[in-house]
């Protein structure tokens, strides 16, 4: 996965050290393999823990340590992508015509995600989330009447009720930065209950920002307190970096062993609250230790190049605006490569070494799968458990759990000896209670072989009753060049039954796959046949066999963004919904770039009950949007993309960049009602403080 500057899956937070001198080591004997325990026991002090980083270095032949505050975080680094180029020109507006079935009144629609952001009462869908009742950092949510919006560091605060009907107004504008330049980027936000939480970066503190605001029944909205929490950039293209599960901030924390110096004390990572801002520095709170060696469990599997993962429940109730956040920290010794997954009850973490480490195991043995330890935190506060398995999940979608297993969607050949061109792939589920304080390899009865997607590469997304993936020809998203002869492009797609995995059904898409979505019981596909625009697949998996009921091809459109949150869906029991996605009419920029910070269209499509879809046409950006007074100061660059379809109730918003556009359904099709500029100066008495 690409990073601004460090990737990170599902919550991220990356941890950094501060070294301070103290005695030389005294030379001791190093051991021949890397120490690995049998059972979870955690480190008893950091002397025990400094050992411990010297025996692993002793066996690196050297450490890799040096004398800077974020060598910690440095090792656990994957190879950052380049700045990005000056973004092109907004795309002009474009309709594209075609009839579609009318969705009915709002009365007893459900969202395919019952906590997303959401919080009128009515029937909303306002984020695509992985798992109902985790909610996670996006760009916009809902509190009551209001949607509470976030773009260039500010908080647009937009009354969806305003003059006692259905008037769109703004009730409020806040800078979250302090001052102009602020070397911060904002990138997610989240609510809970009146509060509202964006989570930024800042090169000056070298940390992670949350900034707590509490919004007020008129929408104003006043700062309550901002924490900095020692890391490195935790932007990621596909992933977010907070999630909020009943009232609780989760985070995750990776710490390099590698770049600690073993003959200096550890300066743990803190949780910093700020006070003022100086010329040269930020005035805060001396802080306290994230976690420390006490709160570490020792390695239960082998490996050279191990990383200190941790995870960190922050509750959020009372008063925060003169308190310390406090947080409780569980943390594990593991492999370096990891997926990070949020239920509502446990906190997931998969690991497995990085393919290098095959080293001489190679010519014996080249398509072997990689070792893997699953970790379980409870929410709760319990003790933690694990188990052994193998093979690797492509990303955080392809982990789950129900009520009493964890399962996940495996990929079986990606060890650095492979050379396959298709994934092997494996289902695999164990009851909770497999996973213990001693962990034991899952048996073999915990695989179940299913067909590869015909590529190394897919997307997958879970349903209440399937696992469905869908293979990738490309890692780029854009439709086929126009001179390269692709006219009917396919993609293979599995569907795998998560009571019966091994009656596993193969489809063939007509178009390659580039997202898989959940809408209501059944998967939405999309992707490119050819040059002429974006095709999007209804998969019923209500039918005896899963099948593709229908395409529609968006012709002349194509998907500007590519993040999960790009799209939404609002699917009624009896199976009739709307879902809308961001998409441009030029093709060249249609290669879902994450720098991309022009504003986009919203393409809707609607669904009968018959599963047949219908395009329903756009709401359209205005380019010319931008009020000549407004001007960006700092976070410029909108990477989490601009543009989302939101539905309340009835109601059908589009957020473009800088406008608020509502629509309406009439026949079928899509109309304009009305748009609100979130760029045009505020009314006096409409600003935070």
């Amino acid at each position: 996965m690409l990073a601004r500057v460090l990737a990170a899956v599902a919550v991220t937070l990356v941890a950094t050290s501060a070294l301070a001198q103290v005695a030389p080591k005294t030379p001791r004997n190093i051991p021949r393999e890397p120490p690995v325990w049998s059972s979870l026991e955690r480190f008893s002090s950091d002397a025990e823990f400094l050992r411990y980083v010297r025996d692993i270095q002793g066996l690196q032949g050297r450490g890799r340590y040096g004398g800077n505050e974020d060598n910690f975080a440095a090792e656990a680094q994957p190879n950052a992508p380049p700045p990005p180029p000056p973004p092109p020109p907004p795309p002009p507006p474009s309709v594209a015509p075609s009839a579609a079935p009318t969705l009915g009144a709002a009365a007893g629609v459900v969202s395919q995600r019952a906590d997303n952001g959401a919080s009128s009462g009515e029937p909303s869908s306002i984020t695509n989330t992985q798992t109902q009742g985790v909610d996670e950092g996006g760009i916009v949510k809902q509190i009551g009447r209001y949607l509470v919006i976030l773009q260039d560091g500010r908080l647009f605060v937009a009354d969806t009720r305003a003059g006692g009907g259905a008037q769109l107004a703004l009730a409020n504008r806040a800078n979250v930065y302090r001052y102009p330049g602020q070397d911060t980027w904002y990138d997610e936000l989240l609510t809970s209950g009146n509060r509202v939480l964006v989570t930024g970066y800042s090169y000056r503190e070298r940390a992670s920002e949350v900034t707590v605001f509490t919004l007020a029944d008129n929408g104003q909205l006043t700062r309550e307190a901002t924490y900095y929490i020692s890391s490195n950039d935790y932007y990621d293209v596909e992933n977010y970096a907070t999630r909020l599960v009943n009232g609780n901030l989760v985070i995750y924390t990776p710490l390099a062993v590698s770049a600690i110096n073993p003959n200096r004390a550890v300066s743990w990572p803190l949780i910093r609250r700020w006070i003022s801002d100086g010329d040269r520095e930020t005035r805060t709170t001396r802080g306290r230790p994230l976690f420390d060696a006490q709160d570490i469990y020792k390695p239960v599997q082998s490996t050279q190049n191990p990383v200190v993962h941790s995870v960190s429940v922050c509750p959020l109730g009372g008063d925060l605006s003169g308190d310390e956040l406090e947080c409780r920290t569980t943390a594990f010794v593991g492999t370096g490569q990891r997926e990070f997954f949020v239920s509502t009850s446990d906190i997931y973490l998969w690991t497995t070494p990085y393919p290098y480490e095959q080293g001489e195991r190679c010519a014996a043995d080249a398509d072997a799968s990689l070792p893997a330890t699953i970790f379980q935190v409870p929410l709760n506060g319990a003790s933690p458990r694990a188990i052994h398995a193998r093979g690797q999940p492509i990303n955080q979608l392809a982990l789950d759990s129900s009520a009493t297993e964890f399962r996940a969607l495996l990929s079986m050949n990606t060890s650095g000896c492979n050379r396959a061109s298709e994934a092997e792939m494996a289902y695999f589920r164990v009851p909770f209670t497999a996973l213990t304080t001693t962990p034991r390899q899952a048996p073999e009865r915990s695989y179940t072989e299913t067909p590869t997607p015909g590529s190394m590469t897919y997307e997958v997304r879970y349903t209440q009753t399937h696992v469905v993936y869908g293979s990738r020809d490309q890692y780029r998203s854009g439709p086929p060049q126009p001179d390269s002869g692709l006219t009917n492009v396919t993609g293979r797609v599995v569907a795998v039954p998560l009571a019966q995995p091994r009656n596993a059904t193969v489809i063939e898409a007509p178009h390659n796959i580039i997202r898989v979505e959940r809408a209501g019981g059944d998967v939405i596909l999309t992707g490119y046949r050819s040059d002429e625009g974006l095709s999007v697949s209804l998969l019923d998996l209500g039918a005896r066999t899963p099948r593709i009921a229908q395409t529609q091809v968006l012709r002349n459109r194509y998907e500007s963004e590519g993040r999960s949150h790009a799209f939404n869906a609002l699917v009624r029991p009896e199976g009739d919904g709307i879902m809308g996605l961001p998409t441009i009419t030029r093709v060249k920029q249609g290669h879902r770039w994450a720098w991309r910070s022009e504003a986009s269209d919203i393409s809707f499509l609607t669904v009968n009950a018959q599963n047949q879809l219908g395009i329903a046409g756009e709401l359209e950006a205005d380019p010319n949007a931008r009020d000549s007074s407004y001007a960006c100061e700092v976070s410029c660059v909108d990477w989490y993309g601009n543009t989302r379809a939101l539905f309340i109730g009835n109601r059908v918003f589009g957020l473009s960049a800088t406008e608020l556009i509502e629509g309406e359904l009439v026949g079928g099709r899509i109309q304009e009602r009305q748009r609100l500029n979130l760029s045009r100066p505020v009314e006096r008495g409409a600003r935070g403080r």
